[in-house]
């Protein structure tokens, strides 16, 4: 069987011999039949092969999903034990213990900016930061198929997709 890309190859074939005269329409139609037939065998097959990709894909997915949740469970169960170290080191009054292979101690963290309650009134210009602007472009389109002249600025297209159903 032929692959997509010489039946493609074939169909600008076919349409280049439209033109010339010394093939008749008959051979024509019935080499474009061939061809259109090769291209259904062929698409079954490529379109068996998506859906079989697509349901891999599902279930890697899923198997994402499931790894993510153990790991963030075993993440909580690290930090629950962190947690629970630190406040029996506290209640022991210890900063730094030895623990055979391992020492375990208390330290300072860096420091951190803790805002007030009611911050934001009292907050000078200079320790504001404004995000960059973004463009709506949902409004744009809305704008656009009312009617409205962006010329220069933006303007519609409308592409072509395949679907499998």
């Amino acid at each position: 069987m032929a692959s997509v890309y010489e039946i493609k190859a074939g169909f600008y074939t076919l349409t280049s011999l439209i033109e010339d005269e010394t093939v008749s329409d008959e051979d024509i139609l019935d080499a474009w039949n061939n061809q259109t037939d090769d291209l259904k065998d062929k698409f079954e097959n490529c379109c068996k092969y998506i859906k079989n990709v697509e349901s891999d894909i599902a279930g890697l997915k899923e198997e994402e999903a499931r790894l993510k949740a153990k790991r963030k469970s075993l993440e909580n169960s690290i930090e629950r034990f962190k947690g629970l170290m630190h406040e029996t080191m506290n209640a022991a009054g210890e900063k730094k213990l030895s623990c055979g292979t391992f020492t375990v101690s208390l330290q300072k963290n860096p420091e951190s900016v803790v805002m007030d309650e009611q911050y934001i009134e009292n907050i000078p210009e200079e320790y504001l930061k404004y995000k960059d602007p973004e463009i709506d472009r949902a409004k744009i389109k809305e704008h656009l198929k009312a009617g409205v002249n962006l010329e220069g600025i933006a303007h519609l297209e409308q592409s072509e997709g395949l679907r499998i159903r």
